[in-house]
């Protein structure tokens, strides 16, 4: 591999350490990232435990206890399926979904903030690169 290939990425990682150091200390002392990420997916997907289990890479009881928090903060509940009540879904509360979206405003400022470091051409090439790199072949 060729040493600028290198060099991107130990930049990438260090602007994703940089990213997630702004996070952790914007973010509310009770809510790690991973129960912001879980918010973001339950938000999104309205999830079985094994669905969000399966996604996080994590165990079963594992996610069983992170619903838990969430569940005990009133950021998401239990929803039984009408039909077969085992089948139980995650859903986002509305007090979930305000944390969420008060999160996200205050991340998206943030970087707005430091991506007013570059030029408006360099806004535009990294534009086109992200796009690039996350086209799916």
């Amino acid at each position: 591999m060729s040493d600028r290939v290198e060099r991107i990425i130990s930049l990438i990682f260090t602007t994703r350490r940089m990213l997630h150091e702004q996070k952790q200390s914007q973010k509310s002392k009770n809510c790690s990232s991973l129960h912001l990420i879980t918010l973001g997916i339950v938000q999104n997907k309205s999830p079985l435990m094994k669905e969000l289990a399966d996604y996080l890479g994590i165990t079963p009881p594992s996610a069983t206890s992170l619903i838990n928090k969430l569940v005990k903060d009133e950021f998401v509940y239990r929803q039984a399926d009408k039909i077969d009540r085992r089948i139980v879904r995650i859903v986002i509360s509305k007090k979930g979904q305000l944390f969420l979206e008060t999160h996200k405003k205050m991340m998206a400022e943030k970087m707005r903030s430091n991506l007013s470091r570059l030029s408006t051409s360099e806004q535009q090439e990294l534009e086109k690169i992200l796009k690039k790199i996350s086209a799916e072949d």
